[in-house]
């Protein structure tokens, strides 16, 4: 009886460093796993033995495998033993050392195949989101510059379009270049939907959080935009991490929740030392928007001088009352 199997040879990351295919039978010699050059599988780990191990074939067809009497054993599903004798290969992965292998054979069962998120049919979400947070974030400089600068549009919303692509581009390269470094793929698409979709996102829930500020005048209501602010910030971390690297969704998760909040707490503490001694800082105004959007309108600009007026005449009459009260008042004690 002979079986066909194939040995990889792992990193601690699950990346594949080897891949041989040998074949083993039930009366033949079994495989040896080691340093030495005449060992069947060798792997180049100083914590293992010289002849470390060895695969042998089972009557019902599956892989077994034997420590050849070592120092450091061979670890099962995460606990560290020394089988003399032959013991099968639950999940068909072993450590010998800090080598992980994982042995497959023909009795072993075969994943499902895997959808295809690759091809261009599967990438349309991506082109779909692109292009729509790109046109987002083209919209968003176009209302910007009409608010801020209506007599030179045109070039208001050029300046706007150039200093976002700055910021955006070298932070669309870097996830870019990491994907390509750590998974040898160029993933432009997905990477794209990623940093125009979260710019979008961001850029425009600034805006609606100002808008419900200025009609509701509830100041709390921007607490609440920046959280969800740091929240967008967490999931396009978790996205671009899962992207781009080969991390669990538990390592992207950890590293998407402590970023953002770590920025964000940077972020305040630098505005606070930046602005706390410095007497002439004026908080920014925030958006303009119509007034017929607030629950409070303002008051008519005649009526707001007519009041001031007003309020000033009460001033000065206060202070010539107060000057009487003190020019008699030591009259009276006399």
């Amino acid at each position: 009886m002979d079986a066909m199997i194939l040995v990889d040879v792992l990193d601690s990351h699950g990346k594949m460093i080897s891949r041989q295919r040998l074949q083993l039978t039930l009366s033949g010699s079994p495989l040896v796993i080691g340093r030495d050059v005449a060992c069947d599988i060798v792997i180049n780990d100083p914590y293992a033995a010289a002849r470390h191990a060895s695969l042998s074939l089972h009557e019902d067809g599956s892989v077994r495998i034997t420590d050849l009497n070592t120092v450091n054993g061979l670890i099962l599903q995460g606990e560290r033993v020394n089988p003399t004798q032959p013991v099968a290969l639950p999940d068909g992965q072993v450590q010998v050392g800090h080598s992980h292998l994982r042995i497959r054979s023909a009795a072993g069962l075969l994943a499902p195949e895997r959808r295809d998120l690759e091809s261009l049919r599967s990438r349309h979400r991506e082109y779909g989101v692109s292009l729509a947070g790109g046109l987002l974030c083209a919209g968003f400089a176009g209302y910007a510059a009409w608010v801020g600068s209506p007599d030179n549009e045109p070039i208001a919303v050029a300046t706007n379009l150039v200093l976002g692509t700055l910021v955006l581009a070298p932070w669309f390269a870097f996830w870019v270049l990491l994907g390509r470094s750590v998974r040898s793929r160029w993933q432009w698409s997905a990477n794209a939907a990623i940093t125009l979709g979260a710019a979008a996102a961001l850029l425009w829930l600034r805006w609606v959080t100002d808008a419900i500020v200025f009609a509701t005048g509830m100041p709390l209501v921007a607490r609440l935009g920046e959280g969800l602010a740091v929240l967008i910030a967490g999931v396009t971390i978790f996205l671009y991490v899962r992207t781009a690297t080969r991390s669990r969704k538990q390592v992207a998760a950890t590293i998407a929740c402590v970023i953002p909040l770590i920025g964000f707490a940077a972020y305040l503490w630098f505005m606070h030392q930046r602005h706390a001694e410095d007497v002439n800082y004026i908080t920014p105004p925030g958006q303009i928007f119509p007034p017929s959007w607030s629950r409070h309108p303002g008051m008519r600009l005649d009526k707001f001088f007519d009041e001031g007026l007003d309020l000033r005449d009460a001033a000065d009459q206060r202070r010539v009352e107060v000057r009487i009260r003190e020019t008699e008042g030591p009259g009276k004690r006399n």
